[in-house]
């Protein structure tokens, strides 16, 4: 996984929790946390659960900086850009697991193949391989460090060039377009895709609880994009967002107190907005994206 600062308080750092409890819990994985920023509470945490906390810098952090100082970006992408650090570590292990701090692991993870650089499963659909999710990827370290001084000046001519409208996800869909492998998409099981029983990592992709919260209470802002997307995922499928909470709160009662009790009432909340009549302004239409025509 990969944080920076900023994101090991409120939800992040809560889901962030949540991920390292599972991993320890219920697979055979050594989770590890490439992180930048000083150590708190949160890294504590996480050491005494048996999370490898390493300290990680980017090496394009002088840009970001540089365009923070311009007005023309911001510093808390950092912790998103983390994972192209992955393949920078001296570790041993030749294949890694990368995943974003908002999983929640069921199982061990079963997955044998080896990619040439990375196995994604899709963002929206399922069934559809034009445009994949980077939160859970299959990594092959060799093969990754072969591309990243490549990929390192693709990053920097973009970020520079393209500021707020480029992002992680965009830079490795489009960088190894045509070059990445096919991961089950049980292991990157979407909460709106519906209850999976078999899947073996939930990513709580889309709405968080500050939004599911809102949602909940009449107060979210649907009047733009980004707000009818996220409003729409939970409104249309609260009845699976209530089953995947409750069951991190049933696996993991060793989470602290005030996780569980957030956890809780976000679930409380999520049981009485589900048996009110289901919102008109649901529009599911954006899990069609197609980020290239073929």
């Amino acid at each position: 996984m990969a944080l920076n600062e900023a994101g090991t308080s409120g939800d992040i750092g809560l889901h962030t929790k949540i991920a390292a409890l599972s991993a320890k819990k219920f697979t055979t994985l050594d989770p590890v946390l490439l992180y930048c920023g000083e150590a708190n509470e949160q890294t504590r945490w996480l050491q005494e659960i048996g999370v490898e906390v390493v300290r990680s810098e980017l090496p394009y952090l002088d840009l970001i900086l540089k365009l923070t100082q311009e007005g023309r970006y911001w510093t808390a992408s950092v912790g998103h850009w983390l994972r192209t650090n992955v393949c920078l570590e001296e570790k041993e292990d030749e294949i890694i697991l990368y995943t974003d701090v908002d999983v929640l692991f069921l199982k061990n993870v079963n997955y044998s193949a080896k990619p040439k650089y990375f196995a994604a499963a899709p963002e929206f659909n399922p069934n559809s391989w034009n445009y994949f999710n980077a939160g859970v990827m299959i990594a092959n370290m060799h093969g990754l460090r072969s591309q990243y001084q490549e990929f390192e000046a693709y990053l920097r001519e973009n970020i520079d060039l393209r500021t707020y409208n480029f992002h992680d996800q965009i830079a490795y869909n489009d960088f190894y377009r045509g070059r990445w492998d096919k991961l089950p998409v049980g292991m990157n099981w979407k909460p709106y895709w519906g209850i999976n029983n078999d899947a073996s990592i939930i990513h709580f992709h889309g709405p968080k609880l500050h939004a599911i919260d809102l949602i909940t209470k009449g107060e979210w802002n649907w009047d733009n994009n980004y707000g009818l997307q996220l409003g729409s995922l939970f409104a249309a499928h609260a009845n699976e967002y209530h089953h995947y909470y409750r069951k991190v709160i049933d696996l993991c009662p060793e989470l602290p107190a005030d996780v569980l009790d957030r956890l809780n009432v976000i679930c409380d909340q999520i049981d009485k907005y589900k048996q009110a009549s289901p919102d008109p302004r649901i529009d599911l239409s954006f899990m069609d994206y197609r980020m290239y025509p073929e």
